[in-house]
This record gives C-alpha cells, structure tokens and sequence, in this order.
C-alpha cells in the first residue's frame, strides 16, 4: 500500500483535510489537494485540485487547477483550469485552456489567452480614505483666478475596446 502523501504514480501530494484551515501565504512544490479551507495567496508549482467541499478565497497561481469545490479570488492558470459539475469559481480569472462542465457555476472577469505571465504581479494596494480631520489644511492666500477647462472631444466608446487586464498595473495594450 502506498504512504497517504503520494498520488498514483508516487509523486508527493499535500493534503489539506476536511475542516482544516489554512491563512497566509502558502507555496507549494508538489500537487495541492484541498478538501479544507484555504485563504490567501497560494503558489502551487503542480496541480492544484479543489475537492468537493473544499474552499479557497485569494490569489492563487499553479499551472493546472482543478476544481470540484469553490474558488474565489484572482486566479493564474498557466496551463488549464477544470470547472467540473457543482462547483464554483469567482473573481478574476486568466488561463490558457478553460473547461466549465455542466452544471458548474462561473462567475468571473474571464481572460483566455496563450501569452500569459508565468506569476501574477503584485496585488493593488487598498485605497485608505483619509478621515475628514487628518486632511491637511492649505494656507490663507489669494483665490487664483477661475480658469476656463479645456474643449475636449468626446467620443462614444466602442463596444470592443481592449479590457483593463487584472494581470498588469494598467490598460492592456493592443494584441494582434
């Protein structure tokens, strides 16, 4: 019989069990099973499989992720992603090949291509408000005088105007 840390074929698997929870960013070098729940940025260099019951909230990258549970976040699959029956994915999600069975629930901005990164960059930032009483307060000096705006020319925008990529830190610029 074959030790609980190996897969048919005797490479090495990590297992997150049933009613196990992980937080924080996690690496792994052999292939992720999650039947627990998983949240933050996971790094998987092999397969990552979502069992049915399992859950991962974050950034995730490996380069096949199969999933019979629940995804949600900003998630990198250099290779393919598997969407099968009763499962659901959310967020924002970029792989080379996408295969969503029936009955599987994708909710997600959706990129397919072949030139993605091999990582994801890294995340925005969060935008803190500054509370009205920290705001600084500008010196007393005369009111400048009121500046006409500038003539722009609006356009409508086209309807298949590139997509702002969840991948790069601006617009995406024109392939093809």
């Amino acid at each position: 019989m074959a030790p609980a840390d190996k897969i048919r074929g005797g490479d090495a698997v990590n297992l997150i069990l049933k009613d196990t929870r992980l937080d924080g960013d996690l690496r792994f070098t052999s292939q992720l099973v999650v039947a627990g729940l998983i949240k933050g940025n996971i790094r998987c260099e092999s397969m990552l499989v979502i069992e049915r019951g399992g859950r991962v909230e974050g950034r995730v990258e490996a380069p096949v992720i199969i999933v019979h549970g629940e995804l949600e976040g900003t998630v990198l699959a250099t290779q393919s992603i598997e969407i099968w029956s009763g499962a659901k994915v959310g967020g924002d999600v970029a792989a080379r090949s996408v295969r969503v069975d029936e009955g599987a629930m994708l909710t997600a901005n959706l990129l397919i291509a072949a030139d993605l990164p091999d990582h994801l960059g890294p995340p925005e930032p969060e935008q803190t408000p500054v509370p009205a009483s920290e705001e600084p307060v500008a010196a007393a000096s005369p009111a400048p005088a009121p500046v006409e705006p500038p003539v722009t020319e609006t356009r409508p925008a086209t309807p298949m105007s590139p997509p702002v990529s969840f991948l790069s830190s601006g617009p995406a610029t024109g392939r093809g």
